[in-house]
């Protein structure tokens, strides 16, 4: 069965309809998009819905009440999940928060799990006019989303892993950044 998901995360001046990222092969097809603010995730997750879209992700940004939003609008069509973060990254998610909100430089991935997905090809860089940058970058498995964590969590404040088992798929990513820099992971409720 191939799968049709779209993630969706916030960013100022972001035009919902352009694709950020797609990762498109025999197992389905992954799009990332960008909304200017959570009002538009609701409209967009509409029309997702009339394109046959059967996944949908949310990025930690949202939380909570934006997903219950998201979840609402669907009618229970679909699984609309968002990344949470667990204990071990509350201390670390919290200060990335406050850095963000101050206007601080940051960088963070998207490490998104699709299998049949090449870390090397399916990669794609934003560069913040502000300074940072934010890496959404395709892997076949958890196993995989460890190891490109393992190597990129030296230049990161945040990670967010979406398409993977859940905490059985966090845990890998978790160990390999040493804790040392916040991994969310999609939640659905089952």
């Amino acid at each position: 069965m191939t799968r049709d998901r779209v993630i969706i995360y916030e960013e100022a001046g972001a035009d919902p309809q352009a694709d950020v990222m797609t990762i498109e092969n025999g197992h389905g097809r992954t799009r990332v998009r960008a909304v200017a603010e959570p009002a538009h995730m609701l409209k967009l997750v509409t029309r997702l819905l009339d394109e046959g879209v059967d996944h949908i992700e949310l990025c930690g940004g949202f939380g909570a009440v934006w997903h219950a939003a998201a979840r609402r609008a669907t009618g229970g069509r679909v699984p609309v999940g968002a990344v949470y973060y667990g204990f071990e990254s509350l201390t670390s998610v919290a200060s990335y928060k406050t850095r963000f909100e101050s206007g601080e430089a940051l960088s963070e991935a998207f490490i998104i799990v699709h299998e049949g997905a090449d870390p090397e090809v399916d990669r794609v860089v934003h560069e913040k006019d502000a300074g940072g940058r934010t890496t959404f970058i395709g892997v076949p498995d958890e196993g995989a989303a460890a190891g490109v964590a393992g190597q990129m969590a030296g230049e990161l404040q945040l990670i967010e892993l979406y398409g993977g088992q859940g905490p059985e798929g966090a845990g890998p990513v978790i160990r390999a950044v040493n804790e040392s820099v916040p991994v969310g992971v999609t939640g659905y409720r089952r």
